[in-house]
């Protein structure tokens, strides 16, 4: 596996919109391999992780069916909405002024995404 494929990984899932469904399996043979041990796995986290791609659930599964949500973490897209719901979400962020910080900024990120239905609800009605 080159480092330009996992490089290329970041530009593609922007391209979906920040955020997009993959298998393990899919993961799997875009690192090279065929089954997914414990390394395997370790290594296609690493790598996620080095690009700055987050996924869902936090620890991949090694079975090679299940459902993956990716994300770009470090975008203004939905994306970084759903790394700060995963960071607050499994307590990365420690309780306190910070979670309040971070709170605040989920709030702003996704009442952009509020005005963005109400504004395709008027004009549906127009």
């Amino acid at each position: 596996m080159t480092a330009t494929q996992w490089d290329n990984l970041p530009e593609l899932i922007d391209g979906a919109g920040g955020f997009t469904q993959w298998t393990v399996g899919m993961l799997i043979r875009h690192s090279g391999n065929v089954k997914a041990g414990a390394r395997i796995v370790e290594d296609i986290e690493r790598e996620l992780a080095t690009r700055k791609i987050g996924h869902f659930p936090p620890s991949l599964p090694r079975d090679g069916a299940r459902k993956v949500l990716l994300y770009n973490q470090d975008k203004p897209n939905l994306g970084a909405v759903l790394h700060i719901a995963r960071q607050l979400a499994t307590g990365e962020i420690p309780d306190g002024p910070l979670t309040d910080n971070t709170i605040g900024a989920l709030d702003m990120l996704l009442k952009q995404y509020q005005r963005a239905v109400e504004e395709a609800r008027k004009a549906a009605r127009s």
